[in-house]
Order: structure tokens, then sequence, then C-alpha cells
């Protein structure tokens, strides 16, 4: 890993869990923080831990039923390591921002075509395609930006406008 040699003033488009129109999400409202394995641009589960005799909510990229909602891509950073490369998982105990409507963009785990539903799998966390109301629908759908194709690995956005 070599050092940074640019810095942009503006920042980057399409990184998964970012907006795409900011300030039109709807979040939760209750507070989570992370377990720390849940991941910016994706979903995350609802787990009730114990410590000094109180139970309080966190998020896990694992869990039972159906998502809290998706994890939006807050700008923190946290160097625990300066010789290690950065992630999008959120370390234990960072506060986190979990859409439950909104535009996020995402990357495609799997090909994947325009109004596809957004599926995740609460044991694992994968996130697959199919019909919408299918078994582990999130509901959140697939748009593709324009010129996208809908190929593994691209840039798409995962919308839930309705309830």
């Amino acid at each position: 890993m070599g050092f940074q040699t640019v810095v942009n003033t503006y920042p980057a488009v399409g990184v998964p869990g970012q907006q795409v129109v900011p300030g039109q999400a709807v979040y939760t409202a209750e507070n989570y923080v992370s377990d720390g394995t849940v991941k910016a641009g994706e979903f995350a589960f609802e787990k009730t831990v114990t410590g000094n005799g109180a139970a309080f909510k966190t998020a896990s990229a694992t869990g039972t039923g159906a998502p809290v909602g998706f994890v939006e891509r807050n700008v923190v950073a946290s160097i625990t390591d300066p010789l290690k490369e950065s992630t999008a998982v959120y370390n234990q105990g960072i506060g986190l921002a979990i859409a439950l409507r909104g535009q996020f963009y995402a990357v495609a785990t799997g090909a994947v075509t325009e109004g596809q539903a957004v599926l995740c799998d609460p044991a694992t966390g994968a996130i697959t395609y199919g019909k919408p109301g299918a078994a582990n629908d999130t509901g959140w759908i697939v748009k593709l930006p324009a010129g996208v194709s809908g190929a593994e690995g691209d840039t798409v956005i995962y919308e839930r406008i309705g309830a």
C-alpha cells in the first residue's frame, strides 16, 4: 500500500451505500451500533446483546427474519492499523444510519435487471435478486443507472419508495 498522492475536493459518486439524491432517505427510529460485521452498502439485521446487566440493540450483517434496513455510507474513519487497507465494514460500536426508504448506490452481486427485487439471506447476509415477494425479499428493488448493463460488479441503485 502506497501513500495517498491525491485528495479530491468532491466526494466520489456511486460508492456503495451513498445516497443517489442526498436528503431523500428515511431512517430507522432506533439508533443502532455495529457489532463489527456491518458493511456500508448492504443490509443490517437487529440483534440484542446483553452486557453490564442490560440488553441493547446492535446491527449485524446476519440475523433472523427481515433486515432492519439498508446501511448508508457515513464518512467516519478509525485508523486501527495504518498498515491495513481501508474497509467498508463498520467497527464494533460505531453508530449507523440505517435507511428504511430511499435510493442508494450498491454493487451488483450477480447479473441483475431493472425492477428485480433485492433479496438478502439472513443466515449469510448474501445479496441476490429475484421476483418481488420471493423468500428473503427486502422490499428494495434494483434500478440501473444510464449506460449500466447490470452485470455482476456494476454499480447499481437500490430503491425503496413505499412502505
